[in-house]
């Protein structure tokens, strides 16, 4: 073999292969795209938790109203009037809630119903409010 070939197989030697600058920019690709993706994962696990979270404040004033509207609504007056503190719901790991229900008599004889669940949580705030009007039958 001549030196010129020699000098050739040598130089493809060194060519085949990555050098160490490819790969370090292939792994700086690969960390900014997994940052990526793992501040998406963060978010979307952030926001189905709030959710949740939200879920259950809702179920909780809907099943106080569901328990007033079964009250014969001639009864119904400032005496359910209250706040219920520490009410929990399965599966949240020691969220609890503030129920306050406020029931106000009209001239009418109608009342107003009004229903305010808010999480004692500072990491997942939530507060949500149903009010509706009962009225008597005649």
């Amino acid at each position: 073999m001549t030196n010129q070939t020699q000098q050739k197989m040598l130089f493809q030697a060194k060519e085949s292969g990555f050098s160490l600058v490819e790969v370090m920019a292939s792994f700086l690709v690969i960390a900014v795209i997994s940052m990526a993706i793992m501040k998406n994962t963060v978010t979307a696990l952030s926001s189905a938790k709030l959710a949740e979270v939200n879920h259950a404040a809702s179920s909780l004033a809907i099943s106080k109203m569901e328990e007033l509207s079964s009250v014969d609504t001639r009864v119904l007056d400032a005496s359910y009037n209250g706040v219920e503190l520490a009410v929990a719901w399965p599966d949240l790991n020691g969220i609890t809630f503030e129920r306050s229900t406020t029931v106000t008599v009209a001239a009418d004889e109608s009342r107003k119903v009004e229903v305010i669940v808010t999480s004692n949580s500072a990491k997942l705030p939530t507060s949500v409010m149903f009010d509706t009007t009962f009225v008597p039958w005649e």
